[in-house]
């Protein structure tokens, strides 16, 4: 009953109706059927009670029906923020990205989380090297003004070869750093989860050269190995890197990755490779709270502190935090002191009375907009209270409440809570981030006590999920330095509505999971998290409860049966989804040519003839690039009827199709039958050109 829609419950009008049509059967002297009449005025009233009764059943409030969904563990989306990689050109000097920076492209609005270093490093060279030391300069990958492909490990992706990503300076011992890699046929194959791989293709070794030669480093790799495009995020802990020399006369600071495992069922091939990019964010801080532990300077390096809007708090030794004011710093005072070193680079000092910790001082910044709006109100202690909030489309994960309370001796303390938080004596309260909606569920030990907004962004969700190539704006200065982004932006949604949530829920009820069906079978072969499915046939034994699935993977390798790795994934894929009386069996396909006998006269004055019809014939003899599926039978009569209707031939004369493998395909009468795991291919052309000189 939860979805039922009150659209389909019986109008008054159509209840009251088939009533009055029913009043002869039970009381054939009733004959006043007027409204004035008493008891047309009972059944008014009855049925309309009946009908509101009807209606309150029917319906379930929003709240109930969310909190159904959460026992079936569904839940609905919060808002997101696109996440975007950026690159720098023209930077050729090394400089600071403050945290919270802005970046903006039309309506949008991204932003850093951290505080970045860029422009101090840049790649100056790839090259991919055989294991018998054969060098190839792959280094046109680096090029934005060309899209060239590329094979980092050759195009047979023997184990052994290596990709050489050279650099102009060594990375520092720590640091991060981000490459993507542009993969040329992404489309072939079903994203990963989280962008996680689970399914070895590909097993590369990392390692950067130091003074003690090739030593492993610490690489996340989100690429599967060279098969999807994505980041590689490299952390160099192999020591102090030193300068790599090539035997074709190339050096720079290099790190490599050596191939020690090849599974591919499409070889690697890249057409873009970026270095040094950094994480952005499609949102807007309105406000933020910047945590830092104790110490007498800290230097701050934030734009939006321009405008101006602070408030610092510390803990003391009683666990509580303080409001402390710009002024003179002294012993025992609550006073900070900021000095305003360049445009948003701040340095903070305090006194020592702050508790030692790892979050002990806290400064809250706050935009113009938000200081005007920043006080929500008072909460007084009843359940559910509301409140309201100036902003929508907030990112739940930034926002937290500033709570201000009164101490027994007068003084106010403050506390920082973000949203669902629950324990004893907690304020519990949630946030509906699409319009900025606070419900405090409990108050808990902050009665009386106000409430102001402490951190709040808002982000666009999925608008911010953008196309590669882009040019951003960063606010706040002037440069020559062109920000951009070499990957399409990824992760960004919308919060969901109850209804959306519904909705999913529905349709989530109508994907199939179990497997019944020959076409459930192909559904869900296709839909394979990594794999590069083309194909696939699922077929029942006629004898048994068995079933048999052929599939053909995306390949630059003509042919391609399934692989180990394939077999592995996809059988234990169905095994899962499978009914306990079925059998499952993976059917290796079988490629079936086609051999074309025949004479064909074209009429006069038409050029390349014998090519236009062998064109047409290698084509429509071609399943696996055609429509076709493995078993689907090839008609002779639309074949011929089809070459007659070509605009070069006359007529057709003494023409045939035969398999060449009689075991996998027979012949029924002209037509060719495959077998259910077999896909036609076109064979040899035996077919000889004549002009039809006779007019």
């Amino acid at each position: 009953m939860i979805f039922t829609q009150e659209d389909k419950l019986d109008s008054y009008e159509d209840v009251m109706e088939r009533a009055k049509m029913q009043i002869p059967l039970y009381c054939k002297e009733w004959t006043n059927f007027h409204p004035s009449d008493p008891g047309i005025t009972i059944l008014e009233n009855l049925f309309a009670f009946q009908l509101n009764q009807q209606r309150q059943i029917a319906s379930v409030p929003p709240e109930v029906e969310e909190k159904l969904l959460n026992m079936m563990n569904f839940r609905r989306f919060n808002n997101k923020c696109a996440r975007v990689l950026l690159q720098t050109i023209n930077a050729d000097e090394p400089f600071l990205i403050p945290v919270n920076q802005r970046f903006t492209l039309g309506d949008l609005s991204y932003e850093c989380n951290r505080q970045v270093a860029i422009g101090g490093n840049k790649l100056t060279g790839v090259y991919s090297v055989s294991n018998t030391g054969e060098i190839e300069d792959l280094s046109l990958l680096l090029y934005e003004d060309m899209i060239v492909e590329r094979f980092p490990f050759g195009k047979d992706a023997k184990e052994g070869m290596g990709i050489y990503l050279c650099m102009e300076n060594p990375i520092q011992q720590g640091d991060e750093v981000i490459f993507y890699l542009r993969h040329a046929h992404n489309e072939w194959r079903n994203p990963a989860k989280d962008r996680k791989f689970v399914n070895t293709f590909g097993e590369i070794k990392w390692e950067a050269y130091t003074d003690k030669g090739f030593v492993p480093i610490t690489v996340h790799d989100y690429t599967g190995g060279m098969v999807a495009s994505g980041e590689l995020r490299i952390k160099q802990n192999a020591g102090e890197m030193k300068e790599y020399s090539f035997d074709n006369g190339a050096s720079g600071y290099v790190i490599r990755g050596i191939l020690e495992e090849s599974n591919y069922d499409v070889v690697p091939v890249l057409n873009g490779i970026y270095g040094f990019l950094f994480e952005v964010w499609q949102k807007s801080t309105e406000s933020t709270c910047l945590t830092f532990a104790k110490g007498k300077e800290i230097p701050l390096y934030l734009d939006l502190l321009e405008e101006g809007y602070l408030r610092v708090y510390c803990k003391e030794k009683d666990g509580k935090y303080y409001q402390y004011n710009a002024g003179e710093v002294k012993r025992g005072t609550r006073f900070f002191d900021v000095e305003h070193v360049g445009y948003g680079r701040f340095i903070f000092r305090f006194p020592v009375s702050v508790a030692a910790g790892n979050d002990s001082i806290k400064i809250v910044v706050y935009s113009e907009k938000m200081m005007r709006n920043y006080r929500i109100g008072e909460l007084y202690g009843f359940d559910d209270q509301e409140f309201d909030i100036i902003v929508e489309n907030i990112v739940k994960e930034s926002f937290s409440l500033l709570v201000e309370t009164e101490e027994p001796d007068h003084s106010l303390s403050y506390s920082f809570v973000k949203p669902d938080r629950t324990g004893d004596g907690a304020l519990n309260y949630s946030l509906d981030e699409n319009s900025g909606h606070i419900v405090v569920h409990d108050a808990g030990n902050y009665i009386n006590s106000n409430i102001y907004v402490c951190g709040c962004a808002i982000t666009q969700g999925e608008k911010g999920n953008i196309l590669p190539g882009k040019i951003f704006t960063p606010e706040g200065y002037d440069s020559d330095i062109v920000f951009t982004n070499p990957a399409p932006g990824e992760g960004g949604r919308a919060g969901e509505t109850i209804k959306e949530l519904c909705n999913r829920f529905l349709g989530d009820l109508r994907q199939p999971y179990t497997l019944v069906r020959e076409s459930d079978y192909e559904k869900l072969v296709k839909q394979i998290p990594e794999l590069c499915i083309k194909k696939v046939h699922a077929y029942k034994d006629d004898n048994s409860n068995d079933i048999y699935v052929s599939l053909m993977p995306y390949s630059d390798k003509k042919n391609q049966g399934i692989s180990k790795l394939y077999s592995t994934v996809i059988t234990e894929y169905l095994q899962e989804r499978r009914m306990l009386t079925t059998k499952v069996s993976l059917v290796q396909p079988v490629y079936v040519p086609v051999d074309v006998h025949g004479t064909i006269y074209v009429k006069k004055n038409y050029k390349n003839c014998a090519g236009e019809i062998k064109e047409f014939l290698n084509k429509t003899l071609d399943y696996v690039e055609g429509p076709q599926n493995f078993g689907d039978i090839l008609s002779f009569h639309d074949l011929f009827h089809e070459l007659e209707q070509l605009d070069c031939v006359d007529f057709v004369y003494d023409f045939s199709i035969t398999p060449r493998d009689r075991t996998h395909a027979k012949l029924n009468g002209m037509d060719i039958v495959p077998n259910k795991n077999a896909i036609l291919i076109p064979g040899e052309l035996f077919v000889d050109i004549e002009t039809n000189i006779e007019e």
